[in-house]
C-alpha cells in the first residue's frame, strides 16, 4: 500500500455512512417517540410492495458513492427484483443505480435474503439493516448490521456492525471466505440479531459471529430499530483501495434478489429458502399488507392498504371498505386504490392515548372477486 492509498479497513468502516442519507423529506424533525417494531414477513419480490418498501429516488450520497439513486433502476420481472447500475449520468454523478429499503423498522430476529451480487471491481452489492440521524429508528444514532460483496472478489463476503457509532470509530469488519463464488448463482445470506450478539449464515451454515461485550457492544433494539435495505453502487477513486477501481463495462450491471424474509424475535431460526407461491388467480384480489402510522402530532392514525390480485400484481381502482375501533372509532370508511394498489385511510383526530385498530371490511372492483381468505392481513393495530 502506498502512503497515498486509503487503508482498506478504514474505508470499509466509513463507506456505508452515506447509506444513511435519505431524500430531502427525511430531514424533517424526529418523532417524539420511537417507531413501532414491524412483524415477520416473507417477500418473494414478485412486484413492488409500496406499503412495505420504498425505492430510493432523486438524491445522491456523495463520496465514496459514484452514483445517484433512481427509482427506475429498481425493477421486478420473472419473480425477482433487479437492482441496475447504468452509465446514466444524473444529479452530477456519472452513474445511476437502485436501492430498496423498508418503510418500517425492525428489531431482534432473523434477516434473510436470496440474491446474486455483481462480480465487478469497484462495485458493492448489499443486504443490511440501518438506522441513523436521518433514518431515525429510535435514538437517532448510527446503528447497522451488514452483509456486503466487494465485486473484485465475490468468493468472500464482508460482514460488519456499528453500535451507536456516529464517529464510525469501531473496527468490526471481517472478510469471510465462502467456499463458493456468490456471483455464479443464488444463495441464502442471513444474520440473526439478538441482545447477546450477531450470527451470520450462508445457505444455513454459520460463518461468523460477534458477541456483545461491554468494551464493544453489538446493536440493541432498545436503542434503535433498523430499516432493512438492499442496494448496488460503484465506488469512486477514494474507495478504490477498499473495493477496487470501477470501470464501466459498457452495459448495465445487475444484482438480482429472489426473496427477503424477516422472522421476529430472539428465538427465530434461520431456515431454508422459502418456496415460491403457487400461481394465483388473476381474477381475484386480496389485501397484501396494511401499514399504520401516526401523524406528526400523534392525534390521527393513517392506514395504508395494499391490494393485489392473485398473481401479486397491484390492483388500481378498487374500492376498499374499512372500520376503526379502539380509542378512535371514526374516520374514512371507504377509499379507492391508486395506481400502486394503495388505498389510504385517515382516522378522526383524538388526543386520547391507547390502541387504535383498522380493519378492512371489503373490497370491490368490476371483473375481480374479493378473496378475503387470501388476505395476508385484515386488521392492523397501533398504539398512540
Amino acid at each position: 500500500m502506498t502512503p497515498r492509498m486509503r487503508d482498506p479497513a478504514v474505508t470499509g468502516l466509513i463507506v456505508l455512512l452515506s447509506l444513511a442519507f435519505a431524500p430531502p423529506a427525511a430531514f424533517a424533525a424526529r418523532p417524539v417517540s420511537g417507531p413501532r417494531a414491524q412483524g415477520s414477513f416473507t417477500d418473494h419480490l414478485d412486484g413492488f410492495d409500496a406499503v412495505r418498501w420504498v425505492k430510493a429516488d432523486g438524491w445522491t450520497n456523495g463520496s465514496p458513492f459514484d452514483n445517484a439513486w433512481r427509482a427506475d433502476h429498481v425493477s421486478f420481472a420473472n419473480g425477482m427484483m433487479d437492482l441496475r447500475l447504468s452509465s446514466q449520468a444524473y444529479l452530477g454523478e456519472p452513474y445511476s443505480s437502485g436501492e430498496y429499503r423498508t418503510t418500517g423498522y425492525y428489531g431482534y430476529g432473523c434477516y434473510e435474503a436470496g440474491f446474486r451480487p455483481v462480480e465487478r471491481a469497484g462495485v458493492v452489492s448489499t443486504f443490511f439493516t440501518f438506522a441513523g440521524p436521518y433514518d431515525n429508528g429510535g435514538n437517532g444514532r448510527h446503528n447497522e448490521i451488514d452483509i456486503e460483496f466487494l465485486g473484485y472478489d465475490t468468493t468472500r463476503a464482508q460482514l460488519n456492525f456499528y453500535t451507536n457509532d456516529d464517529a464510525y470509530a469501531s473496527r468490526n469488519e471481517v472478510l469471510v471466505d465462502l467456499g463458493l463464488n456468490a456471483a455464479s448463482g443464488f444463495h441464502a445470506y442471513a444474520f440473526k440479531w439478538t441482545a447477546t450478539g450477531i450470527r451470520w449464515y450462508v445457505d444455513g451454515t454459520l460463518i461468523h459471529e460477534a458477541f456483545d461485550q461491554a468494551s464493544n457492544p453489538t446493536p440493541k433494539a432498545g436503542d434503535s430499530l433498523h430499516k432493512i435495505m438492499m442496494n448496488l453502487w460503484p465506488v469512486d477513486a477514494t474507495a478504490a483501495a477498499w473495493a477496487g477501481t470501477f470501470v464501466y463495462p459498457g452495459t448495465p450491471l445487475h444484482a438480482l434478489y429472489d426473496w427477503v424474509r424477516y422472522t421476529a424475535g430472539e428465538n427465530c431460526e434461520v431456515g431454508a429458502a422459502p418456496q415460491p407461491p403457487p400461481p394465483g388467480d388473476p381474477a381475484s384480489m386480496h389485501v397484501q399488507n396494511i401499514a399504520t402510522s401516526l401523524d406528526s402530532r400523534g392525534t390521527q392514525v393513517i392506514a395504508r392498504v395494499l391490494v393485489v390480485n392473485g398473481l401479486g400484481q397491484a390492483v388500481a381502482g378498487a374500492t376498499v371498505g374499512g372500520s376503526w375501533s379502539g380509542v378512535i372509532t371514526g374516520g374514512d370508511t371507504s377509499r379507492t386504490t391508486d395506481a400502486a394498489g394503495l388505498a389510504t385511510f385517515y382516522s378522526s383526530r383524538s388526543r386520547t392515548t391507547g390502541t387504535v385498530t383498522f380493519c378492512v371490511t371489503g373490497i370491490t372492483k368490476s371483473g375481480l372477486a374479493y378473496d378475503a381468505g387470501a388476505n395476508l392481513e385484515s386488521c392492523e393495530a397501533i398504539a398512540k
